[in-house]
């Protein structure tokens, strides 16, 4: 049996199998993505979009009401550019260029193909570097259209860290589970717990909802899209809602409008609104007011001069491209420069039309509540639910759906040796948490939506594999 277990781990090392084991039974799925075609990878970040609140939260039943996104924090998903790790990179800030160890931190470094599967062949055709999907979750700061303005300590930042959560949805496109043989969520994951600045080894909870998800992120029953906001000044198909405004005809594709000055009169998130429409409206106005009523003088001044502060995004939608020219002036690290990355309020901008000369649009299509387009807002919540625990103590094979580990000696930038431990995890899908919903078998799983919450302080996830197998 040990000699069983040592091939299959060597396999696993080589990236080519990964085994789906039914711990209750002890039967084991084998999968090679390499010569089957039951597999679906997650690590895209451009497919992913900000989640609506997950049913385990009493307030996603809440209505047309600002307090349903109360407990949403800051988590920010992206792919780290190379341009600020690769070595003699020519657009990369000095500051980062010449600083080897920020370029050696263990959730921004390169991460080589070999250093999570060493003992795979790299070909020709395959990136010696891994394209590795990061979760960044800071759990003390305010997440988009999160308007809480009593839990809040001086420096205006969110009280109750443990209680706020972050997450992100995307569609699932072969959906019949049974059909493709899909059994099980694997990914390999960089231990979150080798930076003790980040106080996080209290740890906290990655979950999983597989099914139906709400596309209503701001949960009005009706469904957001940029464009089909009115460019010409007519509101006579726009819906008010507290949240902003809504367009009141049904979609017909996502394309923004072409004419001159459009893009900007769009682009403005899924409240419909721009920053400075969102300073008039009673909602954001009364979060501001009740902002300057707690908050002292000096917190105030400061977050004035932040850019991406309430006072200068209320919403907290707005997009920053990782170059933002206030980053550089700031001198933030590599994953900071991501925190608004994610934003949908000027993600599509043309470089003319931006303010920032650093500016990249993040897409080029409209932001829209419905992400598998079909021109309907999905609003069930029915799904099959897992959850992992990640704590210090709980990262070990043979607990907590770990069925492998690889511990790499990676030589850093800045002449040392980082000992990185990646996890293997294995979930099977019949072993979920519960259910959410009238939902009984896989045939159906148009959606997937992955959040953390319970964590205390800021905590980065790094995957070089996410995959439904």
């Amino acid at each position: 049996m040990k000699r069983i277990l040592s091939f299959l781990s060597a396999l696993s090392l080589l990236g080519i199998l990964t085994s789906c084991t039914d711990s209750n039974s002890g039967n084991t799925i084998i999968d090679d993505p390499d010569i089957s075609d039951n597999y679906f990878g997650l690590t895209d970040p451009f497919a992913w979009t900000l989640a609506s609140v997950p049913a385990m939260f009493p307030e996603s039943s809440l209505i047309n009401t600002v307090e349903y996104n109360n407990n949403r924090a800051l988590l920010s998903w992206y792919t780290v550019d190379r341009l600020f790790t690769q070595r003699n990179s020519a657009y990369a800030p000095d500051y980062i260029k010449n600083d080897m160890d920020a370029l050696s931190y263990p959730y921004a470094r390169e991460v080589a193909n070999t250093e999570v599967f060493p003992l795979k062949e790299i070909n020709y055709d395959v990136a010696s570097v891994i394209y590795t999907l990061n979760l960044s979750f800071y759990p003390r700061e305010r997440g988009p259209y999160n308007l809480d303005s009593k839990n809040v300590d001086q420096d205006g930042n969110l009280l109750y860290p443990e209680r706020r959560w972050g997450g992100i949805m995307r569609k699932i496109d072969d959906t019949n589970f049974e059909q493709a043989d899909i059994n099980c969520i694997v990914f390999w994951l960089l231990d979150p717990f080798m930076d003790p600045a980040l106080d996080n080894r209290d740890g906290g909870y990655l979950y999983f909802n597989l099914g139906d998800v709400s596309e209503d992120v701001l949960n009005d029953g009706l469904m957001s899209y940029e464009n089909g906001l009115p460019v010409n000044g007519d509101g006579a198909y726009v819906t008010q809602t507290v949240w902003g405004k809504v367009p009141s005809l049904a979609p017909l594709s996502y394309a923004f409008d072409n004419s001159n000055g459009a893009r900007i009169l769009q682009d403005v998130g899924l409240d419909g609104l721009s920053n400075q429409e969102e300073f008039r409206h009673p909602t954001y106005a009364h979060f501001l007011n009740q902002l300057q009523n707690v908050l002292p003088e000096s917190t105030i001044i400061a977050m004035h001069n932040d850019p991406f502060s309430p006072f200068n995004d209320p919403a907290g939608d707005d997009y920053a491209y990782y170059r933002h020219t206030y980053y550089d002036i700031q001198r933030f690290p590599i994953n900071s420069r991501y925190k608004h990355y994610n934003g949908t309020d000027g993600n599509s901008f043309s470089k003319n039309d931006a303010s920032d000369a650093q500016y990249r649009q993040a897409r080029s299509t409209p932001d829209s509540e419905d992400i598998n387009h079909s021109f309907t807002l999905d609003n069930n919540e029915r799904f099959f639910q897992y959850r992992i625990v990640l704590h210090p103590d709980s990262m070990q094979v043979g607990r907590n759906h770990i069925t492998d580990l690889h511990v790499a000696n990676v030589h850093t930038r800045n002449g040392e040796i980082q000992q990185a431990t990646w996890y293997e995890f294995t979930i099977p899908l019949a072993h979920y948490e519960r259910t959410v919903g009238s939902i009984h078998d896989f045939s159906d799983i148009r959606f997937i939506r992955m959040f953390m919450t319970g964590f205390r302080g800021i905590t980065h996830l790094r995957f070089a594999t996410l995959e439904l197998r």
